[in-house]
């Protein structure tokens, strides 16, 4: 018998951030990246680029503050682009409103471009486009990934139209984690809940479902004394892994033979915590 394996099929389906002021991260996601209002529910606003479901963004204000500690939790979820163009009208926009927004970096990683920038809670979102699988390079099951700069210039010659919010087509692609320790994110990640390791680098691994680059990515580059993740603090509440309800049936086994401890929620959902607390839903 195989290992378990999620099925290829397994996506990001959203990312519930926790924020200290709703109004001001509305402005925000809504004024400057262009997403729209799906739904109010509660004390949450719920996201996505044409204001229909399914929601990719739920903003939920919470009144504690972060302490001045290191905690296991968001480093960055990642906003997918359908197209190299439209990242770059997304380039032209940001450019010309920089002095608004926290820019970290500009990022080619062989497989995809990227944009990283912070929302006005500190959380990290990385803006990108895919290349063609077809110009992926693999070995032995691993994707060759690099840190390499952006060239900005070639970007900002593909820009089309001035921004106007997310296109079509648009998903979380990733989210990337801090973890304290990267053997147990493998044995949580890879062994328990089947996504494969595509791809290492220092202080870091990554892994997926299907033939993709990378879904999860997880680093330790704050340090092995970490806290647990505090779903109370702004950042990450939780996130949403998409699967079919045979999968979500044969991955509650697999969770139950590891004695791992899940909830089963109204929805036909689960939610667990991974081994730093981090908490994760797979819906269906």
């Amino acid at each position: 018998m195989g290992s378990f394996q999620i099925e290829p099929s397994a996506k990001i389906d959203s990312v519930h951030l926790n924020v200290c002021n709703i109004d001001q991260s509305l402005q925000f996601y809504k004024s400057f990246l262009g997403f729209k209002i799906v739904k109010n529910k509660s004390s949450s606003v719920f996201l996505s680029p044409d204001g229909k479901p399914p929601y990719l963004i739920a903003l939920t204000e919470t009144m504690t503050k972060n302490p001045n500690t290191k905690n296991a939790g968001l480093y960055h979820f990642a906003v997918l682009l359908p197209q190299r163009k439209d990242l770059a009208n997304f380039l032209s926009h940001l450019l010309q409103h920089g002095d608004d927004v926290r820019i970290d970096g500009f990022s080619d990683h062989l497989v995809s471009e990227a944009i990283y920038i912070r929302d006005p809670n500190d959380i990290g979102i990385e803006i990108y486009c895919d290349r063609k699988k077809s110009a992926w390079e693999w070995d032995n099951g691993q994707v060759r990934m690099t840190l390499d700069p952006l060239d900005i210039k070639g970007l900002q010659n593909d820009a089309t139209q001035s921004w106007d919010g997310f296109p079509t087509g648009t998903t979380i692609g990733h989210v990337h984690l801090h973890v304290s320790d990267l053997a147990e994110v493998k044995k949580f990640y890879s062994e328990i809940l089947g996504f494969k390791n595509t791809a290492s680098m220092k202080g870091a691994l990554f892994f997926a479902a299907g033939d993709y680059h990378h879904h999860i990515a997880t680093n330790t580059w704050l340090g092995k004394d970490v806290q647990p993740a505090n779903s109370h603090l702004a950042g990450l509440d939780y996130f949403t892994i998409k699967i079919s309800h045979d999968m979500l049936n044969d991955l509650i086994k697999k969770l139950n033979e590891h004695n791992v401890p899940l909830t089963r929620l109204e929805d036909n959902s689960i939610s667990i915590f991974d081994q730093d607390k981090i908490s994760i839903h797979f819906i269906s």
